[in-house]
Order: structure tokens, then sequence, then C-alpha cells
């Protein structure tokens, strides 16, 4: 039983996560920079082969930190990343909400898709010098996924891809 138990965890897939969460602040704007691990299990990545589109959407908030008070929410975005293989140009066509772009491979477009640096616009004035932080959340958006696909993956915790909140400061200069 408990060599069951020990197996079973190893081949466990690694949970996704946000990290590095870093940026600056100043002006009327944000720009917050992060990476998306363990974002894309194999059987992901055999489905974005095959022509299914993947997409994820991304919350960023940013908020004014207080001592010994709550903190302030200043300013809060959503951003939308998705990748699909066209089969017909054998390219991976990426599109975010800054912009799109055609890679040439796989890799790149992992890579692409799990790379952001988004600009979260603020309310109000900045206080330079202050302390601000962002937190950052991501998920699989399988509204996009056919209706075929969407009943499969529903049994299967190999598509569950969320992340907690993380969190990072942000620089004020």
């Amino acid at each position: 039983m408990l060599l069951v138990v020990a197996s079973g965890s190893a081949v466990a897939a690694p949970r996704p996560k946000i990290v590095e969460v870093s940026g600056t602040i100043q002006g009327s704007e944000a720009r917050v920079r992060f990476t998306l691990q363990n974002a894309f299990t194999p059987e992901m990545v055999e489905a974005l082969k095959s022509g299914i589109e993947i997409s994820f959407r991304i919350t960023v908030e940013v908020d004014r930190v207080y001592r010994a008070w709550f903190d302030q929410t200043v300013g809060s975005v959503r951003h939308t990343s998705s990748v699909r293989y066209d089969v017909l140009s054998k390219v991976y066509r990426l599109h975010r909400s800054d912009g799109n772009e055609l890679l040439p491979d796989i890799h790149a477009a992992l890579d692409r898709m799990t790379r952001f640096e988004i600009a979260v616009p603020v309310n109000g004035a900045v206080d330079r010098g202050k302390p601000y932080h962002a937190r950052v959340r991501a998920r699989l958006d399988k509204a996009g996924l056919s209706e075929t696909l969407r009943s499969i993956i529903f049994f299967s915790s190999l598509w569950d891809v969320e992340t907690d909140w993380a969190r990072g400061f942000l620089h004020s200069p």
C-alpha cells in the first residue's frame, strides 16, 4: 500500500504557479512582469500540436501597501492570452491583449505563453518611494474549448490549470 501511494505521488504533475512577480509603478501605470510555471501538461501540449486553441485568463491587481492598515487596490486588469497551431501555414498563432505573434515552433510558443509583462492603469497619483505590490492569478479558459473536449476534460484533473494568487513588490522610483 505504501509503495502505491509513493509511486502515485511521484507521477503527479507539478501544480501551475506564478513566480518572479516584479515591476515598476510610476505616473498612471504599473508594468508587472511574471512567469507562469507548469502551465502546460503533456496532454495539453499534444492537444495544442493537433490544433486545439488553449487560452489563459490572467488577473493582475496593484495595491498600495500601508503599515498597520488595509492595503488599497489602485489598479486592476484582466488579460487573455491564447495560442493555436495553424496546420496550413505551420506556425503557432499567439493572441494576447497587447498584440499578436506568429511563432515558428512549439518551444517558442510555450515560452511566449508563460512570460508576461502587463501594463495596469492606476487610479490616482502614485506616491513616489512608497510600497506597492502586484497580485497575479491565472486560470485556463475552458470556454474556448470544443464541447467534446470540455466534456472529456471535465473528468480529468490534467486540465485543471488555476494558480493561487502570487505577490511581488513593485519599484516606485
